[in-house]
């Protein structure tokens, strides 16, 4: 096929199925799909990488889990999929020159979370310092995520400390049982956890999920930005159970 025919069927089929007007000609794109459960992952912020492993554009996959980010000059590039504190996951190099565009299909397995993990808070007493050691690595990956994003024109949602309704369940407590609930969810523009978007990946006890779930429409959140402008954005949360000298805590991992 001569090479102008080729290039001109490619833009027909790229534009068709990413429907936006490609200027540089120089573009990583794909579909990012949950590996287990085969469903697109929508408003998954994804991040254009250069050789030197420097985020330097941003975008969230659409409602098919589509992206398409563009280079600003030839050179070496790669594509990095970020949920907030659990460890990114990078698609391979590719070398883009004028008129490149690389498409593929990204199956993605989120498995870990770099602070806290998915482990039960050691009890107090004996293991008070481990506890404590715990909640350090949270806060300095908090810290971490800040410094990252400082220069980068991509800020992940903020939660913001109000009272949120989410209650211990009472036969749970008087049984003296703990546990934990892990769940995806998107935070969508207007600071909002989307209806409907609640996905549970890991639950210790379904009486704790019913908890979180009822208490989720009074959650609220500064929405994720992209070079200033409100996007939403794909987050995984963890909420902890714990029964401590005869007091509830729930302590919920989220960005604040």
């Amino acid at each position: 096929m001569p090479q102008t025919l080729h290039r001109a069927l490619l833009a027909f089929l790229c534009t068709s199925v990413f429907p936006v007007t490609i200027s540089a000609q120089m573009v990583e794109a794909g579909v990012a799909r949950d590996a287990t459960r085969g469903v697109p992952y929508e408003c998954l912020h994804v991040a254009l990488l250069d050789s030197a492993g420097k985020a330097i554009a941003h975008t969230v996959t659409d409602s098919a889990g589509r992206f398409l980010l563009e280079a600003p000059r030839p050179g070496r590039y790669r594509v990095e999929f970020n949920v907030f504190l659990w460890e990114p996951l990078a698609g391979p190099l590719d070398t883009l020159g004028e008129g490149d565009f690389k498409q593929r299909a990204y199956p993605l397995a989120f498995r870990n979370m770099l602070a806290p993990d998915s482990t039960p808070l050691p009890q107090r007493g004996n293991g008070e310092s481990d506890a404590q050691e715990y909640r350090r690595r949270y806060q300095v990956l908090q810290a971490y995520a800040r410094e990252q994003e400082s220069d980068s024109g991509w800020r992940s949602r903020v939660a913001i400390p109000r009272p949120i309704g989410l209650h211990y369940p009472d036969w749970l407590w008087r049984s003296r049982v703990e546990g934990s609930v892990l769940g995806q969810f998107i935070v969508d523009s207007t600071g909002k956890t989307r209806p409907g978007s609640w996905h549970a990946i890991a639950v210790t006890h379904p009486a704790f999920e019913d908890a979180v779930v009822r208490s989720i429409p009074e959650w609220r959140w500064k929405p994720a930005r992209n070079h200033g402008a409100p996007v939403c954005e794909l987050t995984f949360d963890f909420i902890q159970f714990n029964r401590d000298g005869g007091v509830a805590q729930i302590w919920l991992a989220t960005r604040l």
